[in-house]
């Protein structure tokens, strides 16, 4: 099988990694020719209802799923929602200074949502009629306490769902009989090993509604074929066709990378294009992000801008944050790596597009969906980690461009993205009935296969 696309100017991904200047990192140097079998993938499943409740009873309710950061709750007391669709919803709470718990999000007196939106305090009060538990779910206080004789403390707990935390982040399963969050992380203990998220923090955050399913939103983005159309003026500059792809199968592990080469131009533009402009055109982008910071000079003459390009973004980067970076290879510092664990975790990996993404089903409408997506960096060199940002909430209608200035360049990018999912989500339900599934590359698309795969076997329909 071809795997992927390379002109004299833009390599394939594989050989631009065998060229840096320093030892790759287990993120990068890892490998797979794991190839997943080709099935069908019928478009009903992404509007039909009967799906989206097939997926509610055998996948979010008995899967591991990230759910939020230990930095969004740094005190003892501090909480933050989580919800899936219209019946799953839970709040992880800060229990103890290193304690973390997942509650069901309902009171037991009369099922009023206990926790609307990030709070704080020593007490989970309902505000309803004021019933309160402690931080670790045990029964604090009933107003009226006399006329409820029946009421049992122990029995009155709030009921837990299984929490576990890697690198910093949250993970919850509300399968009691669940096995240990260990087994489904396949490939990312090896990946970030000494480039784990418990030594970054979040500096920019938002949520936006979507309206198309959440399998339509989160395949958006297992690719970087899409980029041809949808990121046409970023093709002087993104080897897109070049992309290595790996999936990692191990036992209940499900989990893939993607790796896009940056500053070079796309094998699409032929042997012609011009490696500097590319290098500058990153350059330019990355500058947007960094107005204070004067951008470099590239020579082509003394050496690869690309090598050029890394090592300006490793020393100002170095210093920004008081911290010795000068290790660490050049493509972590310019291209974009993105990891992804089933069935909505994707950890970027590096400085290249430093994102973590998540996507969940809004509501009951399983045209609907919510993306939630963090802009992350390594945490500053004295040891202080910054305090937790405000989530920026978008409505359907809401423009990054507009409404999210703090994620600068990247904003027009993800907006392009987004324009395409109504369309999607749309088209989905004219296809004849003799086109009705779709049709995907076998290597550039093969991480939506595997999604697919893994998502039928999961939900017992294979």
């Amino acid at each position: 099988m071809k795997q992927g696309m390379s002109s004299e100017v833009s390599p394939l991904a594989s050989e631009l990694l065998k060229q840096d200047t320093r030892e790759l990192p287990p993120g990068l140097k890892l490998h797979s020719d794991y190839i997943p079998p080709a099935k069908p993938i019928s478009f009903s499943r992404y509007y039909d209802p009967e799906f989206a409740k097939l997926e509610m009873e055998k996948l979010w309710r008995r899967t591991w799923q990230y759910a939020c950061r230990t930095e969004d709750i740094p005190k003892v007391g501090d909480r933050v929602p989580y919800t899936v669709g219209s019946e799953m919803s839970y709040f992880i709470v800060r229990s103890g200074e290193n304690e973390f718990r997942a509650f069901n999000n309902s009171c037991l007196h009369r099922g009023t949502r206990l926790v609307n939106a990030p709070s704080s305090g020593k007490f989970i009060r309902c505000p309803f009629h004021a019933w309160e538990w402690k931080a670790d779910g045990s029964l604090h206080n009933i107003p009226s306490s006399w006329d409820f004789a029946g009421v049992d403390a122990e029995q009155y707990r709030l009921p837990e769902a299984k929490l576990a935390v890697w690198e910093g982040f949250i993970f919850i399963n509300p399968d009691p009989d669940a096995p240990p969050l260990e087994q489904f992380l396949g490939a990312l203990p090896e990946a970030f090993r000494n480039r784990g998220y418990s030594d970054r923090f979040t500096f920019a955050h938002v949520s936006k509604k979507v309206r198309a399913n959440w399998k339509i939103l989160q395949e958006a983005f297992l690719e970087s074929y899409h980029v041809i159309e949808t990121h046409a003026d970023s093709l002087p500059f993104t080897g897109d066709a070049s992309t290595k792809y790996d999936i990692w199968e191990e036992g209940d592990g499900h989990t893939s990378r993607l790796i896009t080469p940056v500053a070079v131009p796309s094998p699409h533009l032929g042997d012609t294009a011009s490696l500097l402009d590319a290098v500058v055109g990153v350059a330019c982008f990355f500058e947007m992000a960094m107005p204070e910071v004067k951008g470099p000079t590239f020579d082509a003459t003394t050496g690869n801008p690309r090598h050029q390009l890394a090592e300006w973004r490793r020393e100002i980067m170095g210093q920004m944050l008081g911290r010795d970076l000068s290790e660490r290879s050049d493509s972590e510092f310019v291209d974009t790596v993105q990891y992804y664990m089933f069935p909505n975790f994707f950890p970027w990996f590096g400085e290249g597009l430093p994102l973590v993404y998540q996507f969940v089903p809004l509501g009951d409408n399983p045209n609907e969906a919510v993306m939630n997506v963090r802009l992350t960096s390594p945490l500053p060199g004295n040891g202080v980690t910054p305090p937790p940002v405000k989530i920026n909430h978008l409505d359907f209608d809401q423009s990054f461009t507009e409404f999210a200035p703090e994620f600068a360049g990247l904003s027009h990018i993800f907006d392009q993205d987004l324009s395409n999912l109504p369309n999607i989500q749309l088209g989905l339900k004219f296809a004849a009935d003799s086109h009705n599934k779709n049709t995907l590359g076998r290597y550039q698309e093969q991480r939506i296969q595997h999604f697919h795969n893994v998502l039928s076997k999961t939900l017992g329909i294979e």
